[in-house]
């Protein structure tokens, strides 16, 4: 069956995926933007002010929110500021907006983004969905921001939530980050090294929400692959699989700190996550390993 999804943050890495997998299955996508385009599948919104086009949820079947400032920015008040309310505003203005639509024509389901960041640090600790103590900057956001989501219930939508690890794409986010100082032989763990990262592949996460979309499934979701890795492992396994050497010490998080001050806890954070609920419903990732997916994203065509 056919469908028309309306998604917000569709220009970042995970949005065009997500666009892609679905045109390519024959359902109509259309973007929220907050820049003007001429196109008629984009639509504008400010959600910062509240406002966007009515005409965008016309025939909408879906929403996947997945708008949010960049948290990999230094956290300035400014920025921390614009991360949270990027967010719980976003979620209110589709709220209103779909409060406006008779009953009868308002979407069937809303997809949104979330965070492995409400779950607290620990150093060996596996994390199901059915757990998460927010503490913290991060995990104060992540909970505010599902709890946006989860208002709109109120309205007869079905609400997913899909809690985002690290996501590995071409082009943009970790893999553009870090390709440049592996790819010179400089490649280095973060801290002890010892720290847990739940990663997936962008394209195993665009199929994960397609997954929520179409199937009457709801509540939250590890967005991740069917394992974590420590910083070490996965410098390790980056720089081999670019045939480069690893030797340098690693880089103390006191300097990371230095450097990055608050944001550095993005890198050393350690939330080591469960796929279970995933591997349950027999969901096959395309890369379930992470030499299996730096094989297809170090292809020079990917």
């Amino acid at each position: 069956m056919m469908h028309t999804f309306l998604i917000t943050g569709g220009t970042g890495l995970v949005g065009q995926a997500l666009t892609r997998l679905l045109e390519e299955q024959g359902h109509e996508v259309r973007l929220l933007s907050t820049q003007k385009a001429q196109s008629p599948k984009r639509y504008h919104w400010n959600p910062l002010e509240g406002s966007m086009d009515a005409e965008s949820l016309i025939g909408v079947t879906h929403v996947i929110h997945l708008a949010g400032a960049n948290v990999a920015e230094r956290w300035t008040a400014r920025h921390k500021a614009a991360i949270l309310a990027s967010r719980v505003k976003g979620s209110a203005t589709l709220e209103a907006a779909i409060a406006k639509l008779p009953v009868d024509q308002r979407p069937e389901a809303l997809i949104s983004a979330s965070a492995v960041g409400i779950y607290p640090n620990h150093p060996n600790h596996l994390y199901t969905e059915n757990e998460g103590e927010p503490q913290g900057f991060l995990g104060d956001v992540v909970h505010q921001w599902e709890a946006s989501v989860d208002r709109m219930a109120g309205l007869g939508l079905r609400i997913a939530k899909l809690r985002i690890g690290i996501v590995l794409g071409h082009g943009s986010g970790v893999m553009a980050s870090l390709l440049p100082v592996f790819r010179l032989g400089l490649g280095a763990p973060l801290g002890h090294g010892r720290h847990w990262m739940p990663w997936i592949h962008v394209d195993d996460l665009a199929r994960q929400f397609a997954y929520l979309a179409e199937n009457s499934v709801e509540g939250v979701w590890n967005g991740v692959g069917p394992y974590s890795v420590t910083n070490a492992d996965f410098s390790r396994t980056l720089a081999r699989s670019l045939r480069r050497p690893y030797f340098l010490p690693p880089v103390p998080a006191w300097a990371l700190r230095l450097a990055l001050g608050e944001m550095a806890q993005v890198g050393l954070m350690s939330t080591k996550c469960s796929a279970a609920k995933w591997e349950s419903l027999g969901f096959a990732f395309h890369y379930p390993t992470l030499e299996a997916a730096f094989a297809q994203l170090l292809q020079p065509s990917a």
